[in-house]
């Protein structure tokens, strides 16, 4: 019983380093099949929630209606914003919405994040986190 345990904690573990590196990828092919497995999953854990959110809102991008566009920023936007509310000191949730109003039309965002979600990461970032280096060089970018 304890091997299995420690088998589903190892698989919770690489599957967000996992999706992690799909996100550091920047693939449009590996971004909408991570997203499809996200979406068939029952229970996400916070993380996975909010890499959920971002890819629905980078598959925004790779749509061609603008509806359709529209559609799926709202709903990935919308839901990253629901897990801040949650986590509200989490860096790598902020680092993400930082990165999603960086790269969006303003009329999309009501509200800006972006100075304090910068000042936030910047200042609480734990350089043992797997993502630190990356978040840190492409927050300047």
């Amino acid at each position: 019983m304890v091997w299995l345990t420690l088998l589903c904690i190892g698989t919770l573990f690489s599957s967000i380093e996992n999706i992690r590196a799909v996100y550091q990828s920047q693939d449009e092919e590996k971004v909408l099949a991570t997203l499809k497995q996200l979406e068939t999953k029952v229970l996400l854990s916070p993380d996975e929630k909010c890499y959920k959110a971002v890819f629905l809102c980078m598959k925004a991008d790779y749509l061609l209606w603008p509806n359709d566009k529209l559609a799926a920023f709202r709903k990935g936007y919308a839901e990253l914003n629901e897990l801040i509310d949650a986590y509200p000191t989490n860096a790598e949730y902020k680092y993400h919405r930082y990165m999603i109003e960086k790269h969006t039309p303003s009329w999309l965002v009501e509200v800006s994040h972006m100075n304090s979600d910068k000042a936030f990461v910047k200042a609480t970032m734990n350089s043992n986190h797997p993502m630190y280096s990356f978040m840190l060089n492409t927050l300047e970018k």
